[in-house]
Formats: structure tokens, C-alpha cells, sequence
């Protein structure tokens, strides 16, 4: 008798396992149906899309960011993608530059370091509006009639470069002194990435 109820239990809970299983579509995790969010999606989240357009390497050397635009007006989206994108840029591009200082600047006090570092930062301020848009992603979701424009911007490395040989040579002492070759070792790579992301 025991063994007979045993039995029944664990075919009950066999019955309720698969029960589960099928109903809950297998080991497929739930997805958000286009038909729930309203969207038509003409690319699957846009934003990792975007950024694994760049390497690793890429993202580390090139002064890059991402920005999203929401508006029922198609180009009103998109401008507001690319104006978020080019501050997300300027901030990975001062990154950069503090980067660049930390690893080439040697017996600098720490006024000198913090003048030429700003003097860098407004210069690249000047220039992200000549940035790059790399590539765009677009969807549309039809119950609100919006589109959300998604873009990648890229900085030419050459822009930074510029603005480090600027702020240097305005140094009136020798208080900052750049390891030059490793400099501009470093930026030729940034730089190669660059031109190999344009072609």
C-alpha cells in the first residue's frame, strides 16, 4: 500500500513538473511581446547593439558615447540622440586625457597637472560638435506615434592630440614634463583605431 502511494505521489509531482514546464514555455526566459510594449522593433537593445560595434580595444582608445532620443518627430529624435551621445562623448574623452596625464606626466605638482587638464577639457568642449555619428538605430512605436533614435558618436583621437600639444606648449615653466614617445605612441594607437573603424 505504501509503495503504491509512492508511486501516485511522485507521478503527481512528475505531472506537475511538466505541467510547469510547458506552461511556463520551457527553459525560455518571458520576453516582452511587441504586441505588449507598442513597439515595433527594428533592432534588439539598441543600446549593446551600438556598443558592440566597437572592440574592447576600440571602447578603452576612442573617445565614443551613446545617446537616446524620444519625440514624434523623427529628426527631433535624432537630434536629441546625438546631442546625449556627444555629452556621453566629452565625458569619456576627459577620462581619456586624465588616463593619458596620469601615465605620461612625470614630477608634475598637481596645479600644473589640474591647469593643463582643463585647458585640454575646454578645447575638446570646442570640438565634440564635429563628432562622429558612427551608426543609428531606430524604432517606432505605433500606439504613441514616437520614435526612439538611438546613436553612437565618435571623437577623432586627432582632436585630443591636438589639444595636448596645445597645453603643453602653453606651459610657461618645465613643471610638466611629457614622456613624448610613450605619448604619441598611445595616441598613434588611438588613432589607428580610429581610421580602422572609418573605412
Amino acid at each position: 500500500m505504501r509503495t503504491q502511494l509512492t508511486k501516485i505521489a511522485l507521478t503527481a509531482s512528475v505531472s506537475l513538473v511538466l505541467a510547469f514546464t510547458i506552461g511556463c514555455g520551457g527553459s525560455k526566459p518571458a520576453v516582452a511581446d511587441s504586441a505588449v510594449t507598442g513597439n515595433k522593433r527594428l533592432a534588439d537593445a539598441p543600446e549593446m547593439e551600438l556598443e558592440k560595434k566597437l572592440s574592447q580595444k576600440q571602447r578603452e582608445s576612442i573617445p565614443w558615447g551613446i545617446g537616446v532620443g524620444v519625440s514624434t518627430d523623427r529628426q527631433m529624435a535624432r537630434t536629441e540622440s546625438v546631442a546625449q551621445a556627444q555629452a556621453a562623448t566629452a565625458r569619456n574623452s576627459k577620462l581619456l586625457v586624465t588616463g593619458l596625464l596620469d601615465a605620461f606626466a612625470e614630477n608634475v605638482n598637481g596645479e600644473a597637472k589640474r591647469i593643463t587638464e582643463d585647458k585640454i577639457n575646454n578645447y575638446v568642449d570646442t570640438q565634440i560638435e564635429g563628432s562622429y555619428v558612427f551608426e543609428t538605430i531606430m524604432e517606432y512605436n505605433e500606439a504613441d506615434k514616437k520614435y526612439s533614435v538611438y546613436s553612437l558618436v565618435l571623437l577623432d583621437p586627432d582632436r585630443i592630440a591636438e589639444a595636448l600639444k596645445a597645453a603643453i606648449k602653453s606651459q610657461e615653466t618645465a613643471e610638466l614634463r611629457i614622456a613624448s614617445e610613450k605619448m604619441q605612441d598611445r595616441l598613434e594607437q588611438m588613432k589607428a583605431e580610429y581610421r580602422g573603424l572609418k573605412k
